[in-house]
């Protein structure tokens, strides 16, 4: 896998319409205007080129920005849903030939191969075979502010290992993750594993923003640490040299495994929190 790039751009001045900008690594510098309506970038030079070898960055950062036009638009629209403000500094990561998930895939089988060094990530609408499987939810009791997870194991000859925690404070995206951790942890000797759940939040998190996050020092592109960074990381790490295969199941939609889990973890986030 190549290293990833890694850019910094400073907002000057934004409206409803437009942003401006300057993109910027340690050789070389590009104004930056992205019209928010048509979706649209444009780049030029903010200073003046006036040897060979700076011609050669400048034309080096350009390419390398059109190249990857399509992250970088991504996260300047993340800025924008997160209030941008002039004279912000934003953290831009960009990772060659990037797969990101569409609405669609969420229908399909999701797979992430990290195996041999390589991150690859396809769909596929078949599920694989001989494959160790979790199936996992998380819940939030809003009475009791007590949380917990619920799930279970399944090897491929069928059968099954319940798992289940309560915590006395958390939330369910918290939940929704630690699930799905539990159940990587005991699955850690195998290389090639199937998640089932009903969090969007977990599949895009390991699926998508934990190799950026990695690269930028588990900081949003903000420079503010990631919410549940340490989860995060503990369960990015499980995944590693692994064959992770995602599948969403959407909630109370009748799928028997996920009502099982999910009634698992509400009865978990109600029960007395255990004290040792």
């Amino acid at each position: 896998m190549k290293p990833p790039i890694k850019l910094t751009l400073q907002i000057k001045s934004h409206d409803e319409s437009n942003i401006h900008g300057q993109i910027y690594n340690e050789a070389e510098s590009l104004t930056l205007h992205y019209n928010i309506k048509d979706n649209t970038l444009l780049l030029n030079e903010t200073n003046k080129l006036d040897t060979l070898q700076n011609k050669k960055k400048g034309v080096a950062l350009r390419t390398l920005i059109k190249t990857n036009e399509h992250q970088l638009i991504k996260i300047i629209r993340s800025a924008i849903n997160g209030k941008v403000e002039a004279g912000q500094h934003i953290n831009c990561v960009f990772i060659e030939g990037f797969n990101f998930l569409k609405e669609s895939d969420f229908n399909r089988y999701i797979r992430v191969d990290r195996r041999h060094e390589q991150l690859a990530i396809t769909g596929s609408d078949s599920e694989t075979g001989n494959i160790h499987k979790i199936y996992a939810d998380g819940s939030h009791a809003c009475q009791t502010q007590q949380s917990g997870y619920g799930g279970f194991i399944e090897t491929p000859d069928g059968a099954q290992m319940i798992f289940s925690h309560t915590f006395e404070t958390g939330s369910s995206n918290l939940m929704e993750l630690l699930a799905v951790t539990e159940g990587l942890r005991q699955l850690r000797p195998f290389e090639k594993i199937q998640v089932n759940t009903d969090s969007r939040f977990v599949i895009r998190g390991l699926a998508q923003w934990c190799h950026f996050w990695k690269h930028n020092n588990w900081q949003t592109a903000y420079g503010r640490e990631v919410k549940y960074a340490e989860h995060w990381q503990q369960a990015y790490n499980l995944c590693q040299n692994k064959f992770i295969e995602f599948k969403w199941i959407k909630g109370h939609s009748g799928d028997q495994n996920q009502n099982f889990c999910h009634q698992l973890a509400k009865e978990s986030s109600t029960r007395p929190v255990p004290h040792s």
